[in-house]
């Protein structure tokens, strides 16, 4: 498998990690202390989910496993990562401006949307950095003009 491939891939387990894990905590210290969390399982998580699983998966839609991303393939990955941070950004969003604290009971974000969100930015980073040969490079506006044709 191509290493531009490989970690588009790993990038995509991280983020998959990231969507399982704890989106939003809440803590009650009213008579004791309870702690409650919930990962990212509303429409948003799901959403981030399918972006994740969508960007896998069309990894293996090439029959040479071992060349870099065909163009067509690439934009859809590209689409499928900005799906993912856009997503998570969201989610960031949301959460930060409904976190209250009532009565003693506060909820506030946990580490899930931003491993997600990370993980996103490299799937959209990643196929312009990884050059055919395998190196690291970073991208110019030509070399992703050049990426795009």
């Amino acid at each position: 498998m191509h290493k531009q491939r490989l970690f588009i891939l790993i990038a995509a387990g991280v983020g998959l990690i990231g969507a399982v894990m704890p989106w939003q905590t809440a803590s009650a210290g009213i008579f004791g202390s309870a702690s409650v969390s919930a990962f990212g399982s509303g429409w948003v998580g799901y959403a981030t989910i399918a972006g994740i699983l969508g960007a896998a998966g069309i990894l293996f839609k090439d029959s040479d496993k071992s060349a870099v991303l065909a163009v067509d393939t690439k934009k859809i990955v590209l689409g499928a990562g900005g799906a993912v941070a856009v997503f998570s950004l969201l989610a960031i969003l949301i959460i930060s401006t409904n976190s209250t604290s009532v009565f003693g009971v506060g909820v506030s974000l946990g580490m899930g949307p931003f491993i997600t969100l990370l993980a996103g930015v490299a799937i959209l980073g990643i196929p312009f950095s990884i050059k055919e040969d395998g190196n690291f490079k970073m991208p110019t506006k030509d070399s992703i003009k050049q990426d795009m044709k």
